[in-house]
């Protein structure tokens, strides 16, 4: 009896798949764009069942053809551009039964989908899947739309700017008593997992008024028992294994069997208890203020922002919240994730670059000295010393840094109910698409295509176009402005009104934790004893370069070469 009712199950679901799958070839086919069958899209439950499966034929039968690769997760870093040079297009679809999707590499059609606005007059929204991953605790400024987005941009990003200064001595802060730690011990740096903590600590006194001293984070786990040291392993743990808590409730993981799991699911719990005893601590804060003062203070910070806007304290002057309480949570979960883990991937890239070309390290100690004299570093301040650092070897360092390596590998958005036609750059036609697909922003590509990394007056081989090479970005002879690419072709922060509005929070947290590090350190390769030269060390480095994967942030698969910080030869 099974059996045919299993048989007919699975000649009905066929059936829908290639019904399904004609209607969406059916979309693209007049189109006049390169497009590949595959049979699934990636998705965050297909990256833990299926795409390891994948992953493993492609590397024991040797596949290489794009279909194969397409099915992956994290292609478009091995890639770069090469596919949109082998297809000789800036875009193509990916059509499988369930979706199509147009992957972008072509700037003009980029600053349309993330800057342009729809046929609601609102900007185009992100797929679902997302924002489900974004809104894990709560909805917040990067799930939310239209009128709500702006009520919770206006809460966020002005006391975002405001913390500047905070930042810049934090970052100080955190990387003093960082570098006393490994002067003393001489110990091997751990980078990512070194950099999480200070920009942990930063965040954290910013954003939320707390002051969390730098330790290593096996230190800070270790501790658990103290308030601090439990927060950091929560956090690390959640990090770790963000996609189980998106997959599943958080109780369901924590009766499950699989030791991971159950971590994952108590980690998402103790963020979701630490989270709700920081609003209380502050709306209690708040109430006593109230009470003493006329008002809230000017130097509020985000925690203070976001719980006032919710209405909950005592004798709130809201006619109506603007945010829920679980929005307050939503909120402070974002910031702590774009204030700590990409902050601190992007800072540990930059390290990894320069340990990989010293000589770079010398252009920047050089820089650090002319502007600072004979100053100590740790007596400099966000207003008197950022702007100096914004034109020369440091910013140049932190913008090749995020060209070669940015946080995010795509950044996705959907059309609306309605086609829609998009301009494309160059001489080519524009190209007016139906409802029901979705677009991939292809961020690597896009810094990588040579129509414009091209250097003037240089070949594409001579531009080193792949290469780390900071001084493409340095203003020219006479001139103090820094190189601007072509709109569209370099967007780690994104761009328009929905761009990262931590674009400046992160920009001068690079600065001041770099000036840290430099002003009396260099950073080089662990030699191992002896056993390991430079070049075999800055090849290791590469070659895990070339195979990140996407986490939370672009990550390394595997264990980086060990560096250490030494005092500077002058």
């Amino acid at each position: 009896m099974l059996a045919p009712i299993f048989l007919t199950t699975a000649l009905l679901f066929m059936g829908h798949t290639c019904y399904s799958l004609h209607t969406q070839l059916c979309k693209v086919r007049s189109l006049g764009i390169p497009y590949f069958v595959i049979p699934f899209c990636p998705s965050p439950i297909l990256r833990v069942f299926l795409i390891p499966f994948v992953n493993l034929l492609i590397k024991v039968f040797g596949l290489t053809h794009p279909q194969f690769f397409l099915m992956t997760l994290d292609w478009q870093v091995r890639q770069r551009y090469e596919i949109y040079r082998l297809i000789g297009s800036d875009m193509f679809f990916t059509v499988s039964p369930w979706k199509v999707v147009l992957h972008v590499a072509d700037p003009d059609m980029a600053v349309e989908v993330l800057a342009g606005k729809g046929g609601n007059g609102e900007l185009y929204t992100r797929p679902d899947v997302y924002n489900t991953m974004l809104g894990l605790f709560g909805e917040n400024v990067l799930t939310v739309e239209g009128a709500v987005w702006r009520d919770h941009r206006k809460i966020t990003a002005p006391v975002i700017g405001k913390s500047l200064s905070v930042v810049w001595e934090e970052s100080l802060t955190q990387i003093e008593q960082m570098i006393q730690y490994y002067d003393k011990l001489e110990a091997i740096n751990t980078s990512y997992r070194d950099f999480r903590r200070v920009t942990l600590g930063v965040i954290a006194r910013a954003g939320f008024s707390k002051v969390m001293e730098w330790c290593p984070l096996t230190t800070a786990i270790a501790n658990e028992k103290d308030g601090e040291g439990s927060y950091q392993k929560c956090l690390h743990v959640l990090f770790e294994n963000l996609i189980w808590a998106v997959i599943a409730p958080s109780w369901i993981l924590e009766m499950l069997p699989f030791k991971a799991l159950r971590e994952a699911g108590g980690a998402a719990n103790n963020f979701r208890f630490f989270m709700n005893e920081w609003f209380e601590e502050r709306k209690t804060k708040i109430e006593l203020d109230n009470k003493t003062t006329l008002g809230p203070s000017s130097k509020a910070d985000l925690m203070e922002s976001l719980v006032r806007s919710s209405g909950l304290d005592k004798d709130s002057t809201l006619e109506a919240p603007l945010l829920s309480k679980s929005e307050v949570i939503g909120n402070a979960f974002i910031f702590i994730l774009a204030g700590h883990e990409t902050s601190a991937h992007t800072i540990a890239n930059a390290i990894y670059l320069l340990a990989m070309h010293p000589e770079y390290q010398v252009k920047l100690q050089e820089e650090i000295d002319s502007i600072l004299g004979d100053s100590d570093h740790n007596q400099t301040s966000y207003e008197a010393h950022f702007d100096a650092f914004s034109s020369g070897w440091m910013a140049a360092i932190l913008f090749e840094a995020l060209r070669l390596i940015p946080e995010l590998t795509v950044m996705a958005r959907q059309i609306g109910p309605t086609p829609r036609t998009f301009s494309r750059a160059g001489d080519l036609r524009p190209i007016t698409l139906p409802p029901g697909i979705e677009f991939w922003i292809h961020v690597i590509g896009l810094s990588h295509n040579p129509k414009y990394w091209t250097q003037p007056g240089k070949t594409e081989a001579e531009s080193a176009i792949s290469e780390f090479r900071p001084e493409r970005w340095l203003p020219k002879p006479g001139d103090n402005i820094m190189f601007k690419p072509y709109n569209g072709s370099y967007i780690p922060f994104s761009i328009g009104a929905r761009g990262c509005i931590g674009k400046k929070f992160a920009h001068v947290e690079f600065t001041a934790i770099m000036l840290g590090l430099f002003r009396d350190m260099s950073v080089e390769f662990d030699s191992c004893g002896g056993k390991k030269t430079f070049e075999e060390a800055r090849l290791e480095c590469s070659v895990q370069m070339e195979n990140f994967e996407s986490k939370i942030t672009l990550q390394p698969t595997g264990e980086m070469p060990g560096i250490k910080w030494v005092r500077r030869r002058r």
